[in-house]
């Protein structure tokens, strides 16, 4: 009989560069959809060839399963005081419905977190959408805890 390979060994990690920004677009696109955020392509497009020529922004990474893109992760670097200085944000974590539930999420999160504290980096944020309560489950399951707090923001332009 015929073993298959586990959801780990069947799962890379790719570091994206520009060459991989219209995969990650694709992606982006989808996520955006799923959260019901409003995608700018010309604004995201933009951003993310930013981000992927400027490694001192953050990092991106294609999450690829059994030969196909499954989903992608962003973190981006911050700081603040706080939490002692430097800090991380997750401010995409996608996957691709057919892939879910298959500990791709939680590996995307032990990767960022490796990366984190290699680079002197003790804290990692997110924010979750109020209406996505299977996501809010998912990282209180890993360790993260909500804030009494309202994120609000301002564009600037």
């Amino acid at each position: 009989m015929k073993q298959r390979s586990k959801p780990e060994t069947r799962t890379k990690f790719i570091p994206s560069t520009l060459a991989h920004r219209a995969r990650l677009l694709r992606l982006i696109e989808a996520y955006y959809r799923f959260d019901q955020i409003l995608f700018r392509r010309s604004t995201i497009e933009a951003s993310l060839a930013t981000l992927l020529a400027d490694n001192s922004l953050g990092r991106a990474w294609l999450i690829r399963f059994a030969g196909c893109d499954a989903g992608y992760v962003i973190v981006t670097f911050g700081y603040d005081l706080e939490f002692g200085g430097r800090q991380a944000t997750l401010t995409d974590l996608y996957i691709v419905e057919k892939y879910r539930r298959m500990g791709l999420g939680k590996s995307a999160l032990g990767l960022v977190a490796i990366t984190c504290r290699t680079m002197g980096i003790t804290t990692l944020e997110l924010q979750v959408e109020r209406h996505n309560r299977a996501a809010q489950a998912f990282y209180r399951k890993l360790g993260f805890e909500e804030h009494d707090r309202i994120p609000m923001s301002k564009s600037l332009t």
